[in-house]
Formats: C-alpha cells, structure tokens, sequence
C-alpha cells in the first residue's frame, strides 16, 4: 500500500451538504454459481432492517437500482451465505463481483463505484497487507493444538494479536478521517456488535455527533450504553438463575473474595476447549475462597447436563434455557462466548476475558 494512495484517500471523504434531489445509484454484479436471492439492507428510522432490492442472479449476474438524496450505508448479502457486503452508496454506478462465497472476508469480493466505495477499499487493502500472513499462522496455531504444544499456541496467538491491534491502529485512522461521513460510520457500524467497551469506546467516541444521530449510529450508542454497565470498575448487575441441582442461585447472595462468572453453552466448541482449563484453575484456588458460577447459554437441560458431567465441571451451573435472549445474557450484553468475568467480594468487575495462565496469575496476587 502506497503511503501516498493512502494519505489522499485517508483526507478526502468529507462530503458537503446534499442536494434534496433524488439521485439514481445502479448496481451491477456477479456471483458465480448462486442460486438464492441476492438482498440489499438498510436500517431504518426505528433501527430495524428494510429490504430495498431482492434479486435472483441470471447465470451469475444481477443488477439493481434506486434512488438516493444523498449518501447512505448499506449493506449486500446472499440468503444462506455467510457474511455482508458494505456498500456506501452514491448516485453512481457500482460494479460488483464475488469471488468465494463468504462475504465476512475482503479477499472475496471486489466493489468499485463512488468516492466513499474507494475509501472502503483502500481500509480493505490495509487489512489485507496486514493479516496477509494469516492463513499460514493459522495453520501453524492448528498443527500446534493438534500436537498439544501449549508454547507453540502462544506463540502463533501473540503473532495473530500483534496484527489485530496494527490493523486496528490503520482502522481509527480511518474512522478519524472520515468521522463525518458515512465511511467512518460504516467502519463502526460493521464490526460494532463484536468489540468490547474499551474499543467500541475508541471507534464510537470518534464519530460526529451527525453520524451518531444516524439510525446506524443510535444503534452503535445502544450497545455502547449497555457494555458500559459490565466493564471493568462496574459493579455487576444482580441475577437469579435455577441452577442443575433443582435449586437457583442469586449472585449477590454468594459471599467469597473472588467469584468468577463463565458464560459458556455446550455447543460451543471454544468454550469446551477451554473447560479443562477452567477446572484445573478451580482445582488450584478453591481452597482459598475461588467460587465460579457457569452460566449456560444452552437451550435443552439434556445438552447442559451432558456437557456438564463429561467436563467434569463441579462449580455452580447456572442455565434458564434461554440462550442469548434470556435476561441475564441481555443484561450483561453476551454476544459471544466464552465470556470470562471475574468479581470481586463486593460484585465488582476486576477481570474480563482471561483465561488460562494468565487468568491463574490474576487470581495468585488476589487469593493468597
């Protein structure tokens, strides 16, 4: 990537006020080997997606138009295809042509059309540049997994987090550029429901106050508002959940100097992996006042119960058969598992994500 290219694209996104004048954008594209609809979204005033094109492809191609006032983020999908497509839209042509069918990934798929498209793909090679090792690590973090060797994984992990946090360096670039306009409201809104409060916090705090009026914007400061209430020095909200012994349990009537709250399902296959973990940490600090509370996000009692017992899981299990919809998961925001929280005596958080060997350090200074 030319620091040039980059430099211009970077300064000259900001858009001037919109003419009222309806506008038509056209969109031409091609998907080999597709025989489902192809769907274009928008959020609408009231944060729910409309369907503004549906089109079934003719031997691969497709094309779509509409009207337009001014600039507006959209995004492409293919029905039972995994992945969305961005497209800021503009009164102007977009040629569009899908490579592989997962639209979750840069490298398969190719957007041309508009200035504010150009920005998205210049964003899109820099993630391309920087993760351009991915695959290989990837494969050397399976071979790793396969072969059990723990320091092999580390290594090949820091390896992937060193890229994670260099792209994300370029994306707030990005996003700083283009804060009052759909570009760097695109950027936020893609990947909003993925991050956690401190880079949600970043990326979010950065756009103008235009932009997070936006429906897309509204939505991003929804999410931004509820993971600000579980972070760090929050305290934790209160639950009751039946627990697999017939009983429940309610979190502010635990009393131990550190709880650890593990959401976790049995069909996720992360969370499986690291349960042996989990249970040789609880093994190690459960003498010194270590209490976990597991909180299913599994929806059949059969599935929870059997996980359970070939884990060899003996702490407090926890599940309302809910999934992610029940109100504990919604109060403290689950959208992925696992989710490790870690509470002090006074149901403070003062530990989020770690795990393994970091997470057993933690735990060392604090349980004596």
């Amino acid at each position: 990537m030319k620091n040039l290219l980059l430099s211009l694209l970077l300064g000259c996104f900001v858009l001037g006020s919109c003419s009222p004048e309806a506008k038509k954008y056209v969109i031409k594209g091609h998907v080999d080997q597709c025989e489902t609809d192809v769907l274009v979204t928008v959020v609408n005033e009231k944060g729910k997606l409309d369907t503004i094109h549906k089109v079934r492809p003719v031997n691969g191609d497709f094309e779509m138009e509409g009207a337009i006032n001014g600039p507006k983020l959209a995004f492409l999908t293919i029905k039972g295809i995994n992945g969305r497509i961005p497209l800021l839209l503009e009164d102007t042509l977009f040629t569009l042509n899908i490579k592989e069918h997962d639209l979750a990934d840069v490298w398969n798929y190719d957007i041309q059309g508009g200035r504010l498209q150009a920005g998205k793909n210049a964003l899109d090679d820099v993630e391309v540049e920087v993760f351009s090792d991915r695959d290989s690590i990837l494969a050397c973090y399976f071979e790793a997994e396969k072969n059990r060797d723990i320091f092999g994984q580390m290594h090949e992990r820091a390896m992937l987090d060193r890229m994670v946090v260099a792209y994300d360096k370029e994306e707030n670039k990005f996003i700083e550029a283009n804060k009052d306009n759909i570009l760097g409201l695109a950027i936020v809104y893609y990947r909003y429901n993925h991050l956690n409060f401190d880079r949600l916090k970043v990326k979010f705090e950065m756009l103008s106050d235009v932009m997070k009026s936006t429906p897309e914007g509204r939505l991003i400061q929804e999410r931004y508002d509820r993971l600000g209430v579980v972070k760090v020095g929050r305290q934790a909200p209160n639950f009751t959940l039946p627990t697999m012994d017939s009983s429940t349990v309610t979190l502010y009537d635990v009393k131990a100097p550190i709880k650890i709250l593990d959401f976790w399902a049995s069909w996720c296959g992360p969370c499986r992996k690291e349960n042996p973990n989990m249970v040789k940490t609880y093994a190690k600090f459960k003498d010194k006042g270590l209490v976990i509370i597991g909180i299913s996000m599994d929806s059949r009692k059969g599935d929870w119960k059997k996980a359970v017992e070939a884990d060899g899981l003996t702490w407090i299990q926890a599940c309302d058969y809910k999934s992610t919809a029940g109100e504990v998961a919604r109060a403290y925001n689950i959208t992925a598992i696992p989710r490790i929280l870690i509470l002090d005596e006074h149901n403070h958080v003062i530990g989020d994500g770690l795990t393994g060997e970091v997470l057993d350090e933690f735990l060392a200074k604090r349980l004596k």
